[in-house]
């Protein structure tokens, strides 16, 4: 046993400890100038033992410093009140136990304490669990991993609405199905043919300079529209669409609701507005179906001047071709300036969807009214300076053309006549006179006139160059297409009223006149006379 310690390691005598750590310190430091002063001469001695000693002085110097760096170490920790407890490496060789009696005690406390609030915790739960009508043991297993078998209890699921309102819940779900179900009836789909015809070379020179074989080839180009259902007379039912969905067709076909594709029944146009881009297609009674007819029904028009920006809407149209669908959405916008085809006009502005195929169907408001006729949708062209463009569709509003339809009502309906029955104005143009072109230079919308043909039904009508002609029988005319287009329903020697602009000074006046139209051998036809 090592003297003033007892058998536990700790000291009984620490006053008498460190009268002696402090003679050590002292012994040490006394010593230690000696044997540093024979390490630095053994260490850097010149001549034949230059650097390093060498053989039995250089071994001895080396244990000398070590002994001399232990005795260092020990006597600073000793300084440093570490009690001189670490171990001498020299010719020290005692050893000195730790206190470890405090950090015992700290350890026993920290562990009764942290076992009393275990079972203080338990206790609690237990006594919770007892009053909710569950046993202790219940409580502590459940804690634990489940066993096999073990029935787990239903997480349950998000709040639902079972009242049968759309707008009670956190979220507001649009149901409008009642309204698609009263309105899916007045509205039909369209698909417009249309044969084109086009030139073939045998080469490119031939395609720039001519000769060669040039051989006319044609084929039929589909496309697809809306169309509602306004009016019903005693031999037609009445169908109202977009005109550019009917423009240059030879044919139409006009799917209702509940009908397949190939059930679909001819349709005919009646008359068009290229201005107001409407037009009127009648289907013959007779032609449908008896069970189509006891299901379809005449749409109400509503009054679009009333409607709100903000105010909820449904489109229903024959998008991209694939049949009626529905979309939702509000007006984003009343009054919308759009350029179409060159024609400035002012829609109505929809985050509704519309794509192709929608043209010419209808926009109805939350009682099922029409309120617009869906005519087209903003998108990017792609360009760099364009960004992605969505949620932007456009509606003509059904106020501003119910005068035109009624009046389009009224017309004689027509089928495609053949080129050698079709009849010929004898004029030429070169220019059409478009909104931009007209707001420049203050000139009404339409045909620009270049040249008639002399004795020819227009120059007879006195229709003279540099006039502009507006609207054939009463339809609104806004290009040379058009005007070709509408005449193609036309025979010779019919008599059409053609209303016409003409200068007076800086200004333009018109007048109406009545031309006889003539053969195309009559008047010399070409790709540039009508």
């Amino acid at each position: 046993m090592l003297d003033n310690e007892n058998t536990n390691g700790f000291d009984t005598n620490p006053e008498e400890n460190q009268t002696q750590n402090e003679q050590q310190v002292n012994d040490t430091g006394n010593t230690e100038n000696s044997e540093n002063k024979e390490y630095e001469n053994t260490y850097y001695s010149q001549g034949d033992k230059s650097y390093y000693s060498q053989g039995d002085n250089s071994q001895n110097s080396y244990n000398n410093y070590n002994n001399n760096y232990s005795n260092n170490y020990n006597s600073n920790y000793n300084n440093g009140n570490y009690n001189g407890n670490y171990q001498n490496n020299g010719n020290n060789g005692n050893k000195k136990k730790k206190n470890k009696l405090p950090v015992v005690i700290a350890v026993a406390a920290v562990t009764v304490l942290v076992g009393v609030s275990c079972i203080m915790g338990i206790f609690a739960v237990a006594n919770s669990n007892s009053k909710n009508g569950k046993s202790t043991i219940d409580s502590i297993l459940s804690q634990g991993e489940t066993k096999e078998g073990e029935t787990y209890n239903d997480i349950g699921s998000t709040n639902t609405n079972t009242s049968g309102s759309s707008s009670s819940g956190a979220v507001t779900v649009t149901d409008v199905s009642g309204v698609v179900d009263n309105t899916m009836p007045s509205v039909v789909a369209i698909t417009s043919k249309t044969l084109i015809e086009s030139n073939s070379y045998d080469s490119i020179y031939d395609y720039y300079f001519g000769g060669g074989n040039n051989r006319k080839q044609t084929y039929e180009q589909e496309a697809a529209g809306s169309g509602i259902i306004v009016d019903q007379t005693d031999t037609e039912l009445l169908i109202v669409t977009n005109n550019h969905v009917v423009e240059g067709a030879d044919s139409l076909k006009i799917q209702f609701d509940g009908m397949e594709a190939s059930e679909a029944v001819d349709g005919y146009t009646k008359g068009t507005d290229a201005n107001a881009d409407v037009a009127v297609v009648a289907v013959k009674l007779k032609d449908i179906p008896s069970k189509t007819l006891d299901t379809i029904r005449k749409a109400t028009l509503g009054d679009s001047d009333s409607v709100t920006v903000g105010e909820g809407v449904i489109a229903i149209g024959n998008a991209l071709g694939y049949g009626q669908s529905v979309t939702t959405g509000i007006i984003s916008a009343k009054d919308r300036e759009v350029t179409i085809e060159e024609k400035k006009m002012k829609l109505l502005q929809t985050d509704a969807a519309i794509n192709g195929g929608n043209s010419g169907g209808a926009l109805l408001n939350s009682k099922g009214e029409v309120i617009g006729i869906n005519v087209a949708k903003y998108s990017s062209n792609g360009s760099s300076t364009s960004s992605s463009v969505e949620g932007m569709g456009f509606a003509i509003p059904i106020t501003s053309v119910k005068d035109i339809i009624n009046n389009l009502e009224t017309k004689q309906t027509r089928t495609k006549v053949s080129e050698d029955e079709r009849g010929w104005l004898g004029i030429s143009s070169k220019y059409d006179v478009t909104s931009d072109v007209s707001e420049a230079y203050g000139m009404p919308t339409g045909v620009y006139v270049y040249e008639t043909v002399k004795n020819g039904p227009a120059d007879k009508a006195g229709i003279q160059a540099g006039d502009i002609i507006t609207a054939f029988d009463d339809q609104q005319i806004t290009s040379y297409d058009t005007l070709k287009s509408i005449m193609a329903y036309y025979k010779s020697g019919e008599k059409v009223k053609v209303k016409i602009a003409y200068a007076d000074g800086r200004e333009y006046k018109e007048k109406t006149v009545t031309v006889t139209l003539a053969s195309a051998s009559d008047v010399g036809a070409s790709n540039t006379q009508n």
